[in-house]
This record gives C-alpha cells, structure tokens and sequence, in this order.
C-alpha cells in the first residue's frame, strides 16, 4: 500500500512568488491547476515541490519513493534525481500515473523532482504526491497548541485552515487535534460540529503561559506523541502539517523534532531562519540558521546540505514528541521561552525539511525598548539555567556592550529598559515567582518611544544616511566614549541634517555628528525619530555601572537559587496557579 508523504501543489492563481511551488515554460496558472501548450513544461524543482532524499534518507527508514501526479491530457511524467549538478531521468512515462524509485538509497540522489512535458495544447497539471511503500515505524498524533493574544485576522485563518485539514484529508484525518489558548479571552471562531478544536480562556500569561497551558492540557489527555506549538500570527502552508506527519511516522529517532522555517511575509520568498544557534558570550547570542536565503533559487533547494546542529527552533512552527516535553516552559511571559526549551529539551533533537514553513511579520518593527526589556531579563536567566559555565562577566559584557550601543546611539529608552530588566533578574528567583506578568506587561509595554510607526511625508523622503567605509565607522564607534557620544564634538564637525539608518542597527557612529537619528525600515515606510538627550545619556551610563557592579557581587549566588528553583517554577502547580489569577 502506498503512503502518502508529501503534494507538489501548483501555485495559487496571483501568489506573488509562484516559483516556490512550479517552474513553468509557456503555460498558465488558474485555480484547477497549470495549463500547458504543446512542448510546454512544468518542473517541481521548487522549495515545496522537490523531495530532499537525503535528508529523507540520514533521518527515516525510507526504502522506496513514488510520484503520483494529476494530469488531463497528454503528457511526458519524468521522475528526475538531482546529484552532484547532474539530473538523471529514472523513471518515465506516458500513460502510467504513478513513476516508482525502488530503491531510493541505491540512486544516490540528492534530491527528487518531477517534471511534467505537454504532448497537445491544453494539457492540464492539476498536482501531484510523493509515496512511499515503505511501511512507517510509528503512528503520530498530533496536538497542535496556538497561544493568541488579539491576533484575530491571523489565528483565524491558521484555525479554518486546520479545521479544513482534518476534515478533508485522508492523511491527516483523525491525527491532529488543536487547542487554541486565548490570553485576551474575546476570541470567537467558528469552529464547525465535531472538528477536534478546543478553545481555552487564559489568563495574559504570554507565550510561555500559553504554550504551558497547551502543552499541560495535552499531556493530562494523554492522546497526543507529539506536540506543535504555533503562533497566532503567521501564515500557516498546510502541506507543513502533512509533511511533518510523514516525516515523523518514518523517523529513526524517537527523540527527532521539526522546526518550519520562517519566510518573510514581506519578502515571500526569502527564508528569514531555519532554526537557531545560540553563543551566550557574545552581545547578540541568536545566530540564526539559514538568514536571507533566496527559495525562488534552484540551487538552494536541489542541493542536499547536512543537518545544522540547532540549538534551539522558534516557537512560529515546532513540533517535539511527548516524552520531550514532560516539563513546562519557564514562565518568561515573552521572548526567550522558546530559547530556553530548545536549549533545555528539543533543540539538539531538531531538523528542518524543505516545504515545511511559516509566513511570519518582519521581526524588526516588533524590536522595541519593552522587548528588550524581556531579552535583558530573560536571557540572563536562560544563560545561568542552561550553561554550568556561564559566569558573571559574561552577562555583563553583553550588558554593558548592548546598553553601550543603545545610549551612544540616541536609543535612550530601549538602554533603560535593559537597565530594568537587569533590576529584575537580580532580585531573585522569589521575586520572580511572585510577578504578576500580565500586569507587568502592561506597564512596560506603556512606552512611546522607540516603536516603529507610519512616516510622515517629510521623513519618507530621507534616505539613508550613505555608509561610510568600515575604518571610518570603526574610529567612529572608537571615538564616541571621548567625545561624549558627540556632545563635545566641535559644532564645525557636525551634521545639522537627519542622520537615517535602518531600523534594526544602533547607529553610534552617526549618533557622533547628528543630534538626530531617524530609524526606518528598509521596505516598509515605518520607523521612529530619536534626538539627543545628553542628561539622560548620563544618567544611563551611572546606572548601567551600578547594575553591573551588583551583578559581579551577586551572580554566584543568583545562579545557586535560580537552579535551585527552577523546578517549581515550570511545575505543573506553579502554572495552573498562574491560570487561575
């Protein structure tokens, strides 16, 4: 019997990037399918069309691989393997629908394609599936966990969509069960009759709290293997939740886990993370896998490439079996709940496979003074949980250097929310168990300043500040501790214009010569204005010296209780407390 593994979809009629389903020569797309003239071709050489043998073949017990395809008229069907820049037809045909590789290992490949070549006009490429009869080493149920907090338009969708999926497809039906976790309680769906949909009213306890709620409510049901954790506000390729069930069925590895990358809603065709490294002694520890990579390229989805080791995978897509997840995530309220249990429990475990992803917002106009309240915060506590060699000094150099890049740049209110979120850390594990989140959310998320917003006419006509060469900027950044970040610098040498740069960067260098900085996006006409403020930039700097001259006196100790405690503070007791209030 054969098993379904995977679909080659064509593109939906208008997606702006239909090269990451089909490549098509002289034909056209519509709803039923891609309509071919004579010698017209179509290939599924394409990030979700292309079956990665060799992944496949390290990860699961894979022997044999079949195409199925979906054509009215007539046509040539070659099953094509990529190996080394060669591609090898083998496997052709004119009239059968299903071409077999029986023996997937022995041909060596890379990767799979299929390639359909029309033989009349009008032919009609409606699809096709990727098999296998190779028998699944294990059944997989999954229990899909979605935390939201006001995230209507999005996390609606993501339910209709999984709602349309169990009903309808025979490879996921009966598999997969969801519950939808709603932090701010007025979530609404239309969840039809039957469909294995529950929606759990919970308290604002952020993603670490919604996601502790799903996983706990699964693991007391007990009918889940594996959990996915999903976020409210990205936009879900269904075919991911299909290929992540065959993946799984067929994995060697019990412990193995999956993580869908992340395309830029923007930019719909370029991979912003595959997964993450993470380096606790650097100022910027996330080393994200995969940046910037151009799926519409051949060669970046033909190719077959070894497993990174991935330290931790986000909580946009990631699915981990359930014996993974016998504990909670720390209750971090947002960013770095995801960190800590990839680093704790899956991340090692971790892969990802092409055709498995997410569409998710341009994480820089999130970056704002109250996230970096968290990061300061929660990275600290992750870094002294997880790595028994993690010191004081390494906190502090990531402090200082980061709250350095922030006051010399004019970025006053994200230095001093750093400078809170090190206040918290180290009044200690008590103190942290007894936070309100909710209510503390809702105060630091109360600040003005330095959150990315619609451009006025003026301010979209600036463009970019041009970069000077890297010795210039690098004296720059040298100079601007003797130079007070710019205030005693000669008025001669300095700009009276606007200073632009982009929004995620902290310019010190321009913070130098202009009193003002506007920070904007690249693609979007959003950004913020921050000017000098030479009282405040003092004030910053005495503080900073002070937290840190705290943390050397205090982190030994700070680390022993935070361990100590880590255990109550992801039980299962501590949590459903914070769900009740």
């Amino acid at each position: 019997m054969a098993r379904l593994l995977g679909r080659m979809n064509p593109p939906a009629p208008g997606f702006a990037e239909p090269t990451l389903y089909a490549r098509c020569r002289d034909g056209d797309t519509a709803a039923d399918g891609i309509t071919l003239a004579s010698g017209g071709k179509v290939t599924f050489d394409t990030a979700f069309g292309v079956f990665s043998a060799g992944r496949w073949s390290r990860l699961t017990n894979l022997a044999d691989l079949g195409a199925r395809m979906c054509i009215t008229g007539p046509a040539l069907v070659e099953l094509v393997a990529y190996a080394d820049g060669v591609d090898t037809v083998v496997a052709a045909s004119v009239e059968e629908a299903e071409l077999w590789c029986d023996d997937m290992r022995a041909v060596g490949a890379e990767s799979f394609y299929v390639a359909v070549t029309a033989l009349a006009d009008g032919v009609v490429v409606h699809g096709g599936e990727w098999l296998t009869r190779t028998a699944p080493v294990r059944e997989v149920r999954m229990g899909v966990a979605i935390t939201t907090f006001n995230r209507q338009q999005y996390v609606l969708a993501t339910i209709a969509s999984l709602v349309a999926l169990e009903a309808n497809d025979p490879a996921v039906r009966g598999r997969l069960r969801v519950v939808v976790v709603d932090n701010a309680r007025n979530l609404e769906p239309a969840i039809p009759a039957g469909a294995p949909v529950r929606l759990v009213p919970n308290p604002n306890l952020g993603g670490a709290g919604g996601f502790a709620r799903g996983l706990i409510e699964f693991r007391e049901e007990g009918w889940s293997t594996h959990v996915a954790f999903m976020d409210d506000d990205i936009r879900l390729e269904p075919e991911s939740i299909l290929r992540t069930i065959a993946l799984l069925s067929h994995a060697v590895s019990e412990d193995l886990c999956v993580h869908g990358a992340m395309i830029s809603e923007e930019q719909p065709w370029m991979q912003f993370e595959a997964g993450s490294e993470y380096e606790f002694r650097s100022v910027y520890p996330l080393r994200a896998i995969g940046r910037e990579v151009d799926l519409r390229k051949r060669a970046e989805v033909v190719r077959d490439k070894i497993e990174p080791e991935i330290a931790y995978s986000a909580w946009w897509y990631t699915v981990f079996p359930m014996h993974l997840g016998t504990e909670n995530p720390l209750p971090v309220f947002v960013r770095g709940d995801d960190v800590a249990f990839g680093l704790m429990h899956t991340g090692r475990h971790t892969v990802t496979m092409n055709g498995i992803v997410v569409w998710h917002a341009d994480f820089a106009l999130k970056n704002n003074p109250t996230s970096l309240y968290y990061e300061i915060r929660n990275f600290a506590l992750i870094d002294t949980l997880v790595f028994d060699d993690h010191k004081w000094w390494h906190l502090a150099w990531r402090y200082l250097g980061f709250g350095f890049r922030n006051a010399y740049s004019h970025r006053y209110a994200s230095a001093e929310f750093m400078i809170r979120g090190m206040e918290d850390f180290l009044a200690g594990p008590a103190a942290w168990a007894g936070i309100d989140h909710a209510a503390r959310h809702d105060e630091v998320r109360r600040v003005d300043e330095e959150k990315a917003g619609p451009l006025s006419a003026d301010l979209s006509s600036l463009g970019f500040t041009s970069p000077r060469p890297k010795v210039v900027r690098l004296g720059g950044f040298l100079l601007s501790p003797l130079t007070g970040a710019g205030r005693w610098l000669p008025r001669f040498m300095k700009s009276r214009g606007t200073g632009v740069a982009q929004i995620d960067v902290r310019a010190v260098g321009l913070a130098i010569r202009h009193d003002t900085i506007l920070y904007r996006h690249p693609r979007v006409e959003e950004g913020f204005l921050c000017e000098r403020d030479y009282k405040r930039f003092v004030a910053i700097q005495r503080e900073v010296f002070a937290t840190s001259w705290r943390l050397a006196r205090t982190y030994g100790r700070l680390k022993r209780d935070y361990r100590a405690a880590y255990p109550d503070l992801v039980s299962d007791e501590a949590w459903k407390e914070r769900f009740v209030g």
